[in-house]
């Protein structure tokens, strides 16, 4: 593409444009990729705003000019700052909406999904000349897609990594703490090289990015669970203890991971809860509740 605002990636089969979106700070951006040389997908209709909605439709709107065909659009989840432009692109170019099950029955009633992708659809790729597998990676999200090109080796992530910041976990949004370290270490066993985000840079390491990642969550969850030991029962106390190295404006934010790590702690009989979602109290198993 000519357009400068479309950035080349390592592959030539994957250009990337960033779009505001109102997504979570620091990112400002969300990630929409062209995938395909020719004929192509277009990954993440993300902004709901009419001006960023414009850029992408002109794109599109250049490649189909050129001969090129827009075969579908995929939303690798359901998070609005990833789907807000999905029901404009239909309405312009007819091109069916693409996501899991899940997704779908999350957007019921605001976005329809027309076609349902699924662990081990493999021939996804086929109408773009590329070997493109679907990976079903819950944990951020339950429909939560990943995007592998085996042949290359590189992945469109969605949220399940980013190159700005950490994932955030919400137990509230079907947000699993279990699902989402096992989906990153399925993603690690596959020998990535390059990681698409739908936020920040490209990530040329995926591998040891990932490793990262689950270090990452493996150190906080112990520091989760020795605020616990060390007597912070309330959430609010236990935020205030294992993230005290996060500034106390994202300790909102914080929370929703705290409380996913707490879960895990929990269902690993590490730890004990009781009281309602709204008077939570935690404390450390004893030796008779394990």
């Amino acid at each position: 593409m000519s357009d400068d605002s479309l950035q080349d990636t390592p592959f030539p089969a994957v250009e990337r444009l960033p779009l505001r979106t109102p997504t979570l700070l620091p990112a400002t951006h969300t990630n929409s990729y062209f995938v395909g040389r020719r004929d192509f997908y277009l990954v993440e209709p993300s902004s709901p705003f009419g001006p960023e909605q414009a850029r992408l439709h002109d794109l599109v709107e250049a490649r189909i000019e050129r001969g090129h065909r827009l075969v579908g659009v995929i939303a690798t989840h359901h998070h609005g700052d990833h789907v807000g432009g999905a029901e404009a692109l239909r309405a312009r170019f007819g091109a069916p909406l693409m996501a899991h099950a899940r997704t779908r029955d999350k957007l019921a009633g605001r976005v329809t999904v027309d076609v349902l992708l699924d662990e081990g659809d493999a021939d996804l790729g086929g109408p773009v000349g590329l070997d493109l597998a679907v990976l079903h990676t819950p944990g951020h999200a339950p429909g939560h897609l990943v995007l592998h090109e085996r042949s290359a080796g590189w992945m469109i992530v969605g949220d399940m990594l980013s190159s700005l910041s950490t994932i955030v976990i919400d137990p509230d949004d079907d947000g699993d703490m279990d699902d989402y370290i096992a989906q990153l270490r399925r993603m690690a066993a596959l020998g990535p090289t390059t990681l698409f985000p739908a936020h920040g840079d490209p990530i040329v390491d995926g591998g040891a990015k990932i490793a990262a990642y689950v270090a990452h969550r493996e150190a906080r969850e112990e520091r989760v669970r020795a605020a616990v030991d060390a007597g912070a029962g309330t959430l609010a106390a236990i935020v205030a203890r294992a993230y005290d190295d996060t500034p106390v404006w994202l300790w909102p934010v914080a929370a929703k991971s705290a409380r996913a790590h707490l879960e895990r702690l929990r269902r690993g009989h590490k730890i004990t809860r009781t009281g309602g979602d709204n008077a939570a109290q935690w404390r450390p198993a004893k030796d008779d509740e394990t």
